[in-house]
């Protein structure tokens, strides 16, 4: 089986490459650096014309924090635009026969959602610190399943919280809240800073899952290959934690006692992300996710070796 990972230098590509060499796989990773241009049509029907690919896993994405896209919204939009459409119309081109596996961000469903329902995704407007990112994601759901009526083009879709773990960036604007937040401790914690800020007011709840947990989920859904599900699946726990709450768990395993402040000029976001994980335990029954505390902490004992 040949498997294309898109964006496979980046965070959740990067380490879905370097599990798939364990499984007898041929395994092309692909992003910029080596030489695909998803924004341009023709590069993209080259490397799927050449490897004819079985199954190609769609990691790839413009993105960054709240911040940044607060500073680039056209051009997330633009981007990521280009990407879907001429990663489907390669697809569908050069290697009809392949199935896609796209990662999609929880950041799609409605701002006032508190339980994040598949089948709720389209009844209402994304919060508006996302909504330029957001609206191409759901445009992922759109794309896939106008390529599968037409043309056959198998799809997955899995809906992803937050990610966070060993192998993510270390420059803060390209990271999640709470990887985020356990880089900047440790930065307070080296320079022995008596005080840590948190952006906005710590009262967000977000649902989070450890790096290893969505490796795993992709390699269930790729091996799933006879049983596709263009439908949206939430790869949920129903279970959230405030950035307050993420903030003083880091700061108990990292053994840092400074006062806790808050930045209220800072924007929070939407009130709360937490995904239902009803589907989920039907396509994947008995999986056991990996706790928020062992996955903060062994990502303290990476961050810790890197910064």
């Amino acid at each position: 089986m040949k498997i294309i990972v898109l964006g496979g230098h980046g965070f959740v590509g990067k380490s879905l490459t370097k599990r798939l060499l364990d499984y007898p796989y041929e395994i092309f990773p692909l992003s910029r650096v080596d030489g695909l241009d998803l924004t341009d049509l023709d590069s993209t029907k080259k490397y799927f014309s050449d490897i004819k690919p079985d199954v190609i896993v769609n990691c790839a994405a413009h993105v960054g924090s709240v911040h940044y896209g607060l500073k680039y919204p056209a051009s997330i939009v633009h981007d990521n635009m280009m990407m879907i459409l001429n990663l489907f119309k390669a697809a569908q081109e050069e290697c009809t026969n392949a199935m896609m596996v796209n990662l999609i961000s929880n950041c799609v469903y409605p701002m006032h959602s508190d339980i994040q329902k598949e089948s709720e995704m389209w009844e209402g407007m994304p919060h508006k610190t996302a909504l330029p990112f957001a609206s191409t994601r759901r445009m992922i759901y759109v794309v896939s399943k106008s390529y599968m009526e037409q043309f056959g083009l198998k799809s997955k879709n899995l809906v992803l919280p937050g990610v966070y773990g060993p192998g993510n960036h270390t420059d803060i604007e390209r990271v999640h809240a709470l990887d985020g937040i356990i880089i900047r401790m440790i930065n307070a914690l080296n320079s022995n800073n008596e005080e840590f800020e948190i952006w906005g007011t710590g009262k967000p709840v977000r649902e989070w899952c450890y790096i290893d947990d969505v490796i795993n989920i992709i390699i269930k859904s790729i091996e799933l290959n006879n049983k596709p599900s263009i439908d949206p699946i939430n790869i949920g726990q129903k279970n959230g934690y405030s950035i307050k709450e993420l903030a003083e768990i880091t700061a108990n395993i990292l053994s840092y006692n400074g006062r806790l402040t808050f930045n209220t000029k800072y924007p929070d976001g939407a009130e709360i992300k937490v995904l239902d994980n009803t589907l989920f335990k039907k396509m994947f029954p008995g999986y056991e996710f990996v706790s928020i505390e062992e996955g903060i902490r062994k990502a303290v004992d990476y961050y810790h070796s890197v910064i």
